[in-house]
């Protein structure tokens, strides 16, 4: 991939000036691909009263990834003291995913989160033992095997971040507009600027996934 260094630092800027002008909470690239590329915690987010620190390089991959396959994404551009993640009622990230899946004939939704890198895991798929997914595990299989081709191996199922909640994206978004809502740990190792090796493996499993599902969903 093309300087992934100066990618990361171009689309990290992006929403460093949009968080600075304020005009909205979250930012929307329009796509061709009915596939949308979620990043709720790229700033920080505000959970119970408390500051949680942003989940590093999550908002320059969705905006990669959409570039690189035409693909919708939605990422947070500043705090304005919610969670998309966690709040359920009058949120505008969720209400703004419902309304773009059903104007736009959405077919999945990828939704992208920062773990730590003390997990024993390299990607955490959550699913909602396939609940979110309307039990389509091919969907789920495709992907694992994207990233273990692109070099990533230990990539789980639903093993510690499983969007089980109605708090969770995936899981809200799944049950009011039924379609396929994928959650994603990445862990650090696979997302930080300081590991642009593994960061570029997983976007090229990312990218290499949604080329070969795109015709299937």
């Amino acid at each position: 991939m093309e300087n992934l260094l100066e990618k990361i630092n171009y689309y990290n800027n992006i929403i460093i000036k949009k968080g600075i002008e304020k005009e909205k909470t979250f930012e929307v690239i329009k796509g061709k691909l009915p596939i949308i590329i979620s990043a709720p915690h790229c700033v920080q987010q505000t959970r119970n009263n408390m500051i949680k620190n942003e989940e590093g390089e999550t908002g320059a991959i969705a905006q990669i990834v959409s570039e690189k396959t035409n693909c919708y994404a939605i990422f947070k551009t500043y705090n304005n003291n919610d969670d998309a993640n966690f709040d359920i009622e009058n949120n505008p990230y969720k209400e703004a995913l419902i309304k773009l899946t059903k104007d736009n004939k959405i077919k999945l939704l990828i939704d992208l989160h920062g773990a730590e890198y003390s997990h024993d895991f390299d990607i955490d798929i959550g699913t909602d033992e396939g609940k979110n997914i309307q039990q389509n595990q091919i969907l789920i299989q495709e992907m694992k095997q994207s990233f273990i081709d692109n070099g990533i191996k230990n990539v789980k199922i639903d093993d510690t971040f499983k969007a089980t909640s109605m708090h969770t994206i995936c899981k809200f978004i799944s049950s009011q507009t039924q379609i396929p809502c994928i959650q994603l740990e990445i862990n650090g190792k696979y997302r930080y600027i300081k590991n642009l090796d593994g960061t570029e493996k997983f976007i090229n499993g990312l990218i290499d996934f949604i080329n070969k599902i795109k015709e299937k969903i």
